[in-house]
């Protein structure tokens, strides 16, 4: 796998956690106050009201622990840019600029308008930053950036 295809699994990551957040709001929110009913039955059928608590709980960890793994994941990807010590990786090597582009085009997912506004430049220009930055870390290694 080269780096701009590991970088692209990183923002596909980030994209996905963001979607089950707003996910995790909506099960939530399903749990407010409900009309009362005051028909034999209870007119919804005959389930348990803490069935979609449980659910939600349940569904909770999984995401807990989905969104640890991840994490995990993206600071592997961060201390490619930034190193294990925050002081080095490819922003010492290459430049800050080609790893924040990098940073807040896949670990952040940003949209490309967005970070082209941060760093003052066109979008296009910011996606040929993180070319340039694959390039980089493709020639030299990502074990390399991480210690260096």
């Amino acid at each position: 796998m080269d780096a701009k295809e590991y970088f692209e699994g990183i923002r596909d990551e980030v994209a996905s956690l963001e979607k089950s957040r707003e996910m995790l709001a909506r099960l939530k929110a399903r749990e407010g106050a409900k009309a009362q009913s005051y028909t034999a039955g209870g007119g919804g059928g005959s389930c348990d009201p803490m069935d979609a608590i449980n659910g939600r709980i349940d569904f909770e960890q999984r995401l807990k622990q989905r969104i640890v793994e991840s994490n995990a994941v993206v600071d592997e990807a961060c201390a490619v840019l930034y190193g294990n010590d925050n002081h080095g990786g490819l922003a010492k090597l290459k430049g800050n600029r080609y790893a924040d582009a990098v940073c807040m085009g896949y670990c952040q997912a940003m949209p490309w308008a967005d970070v082209a506004a941060v760093m003052q430049c066109s979008p296009k220009w910011c996606r040929e930053l993180c070319n340039a930055a694959f390039r980089y870390i493709d020639a030299v290694g990502v074990a390399w950036l991480k210690e260096n």
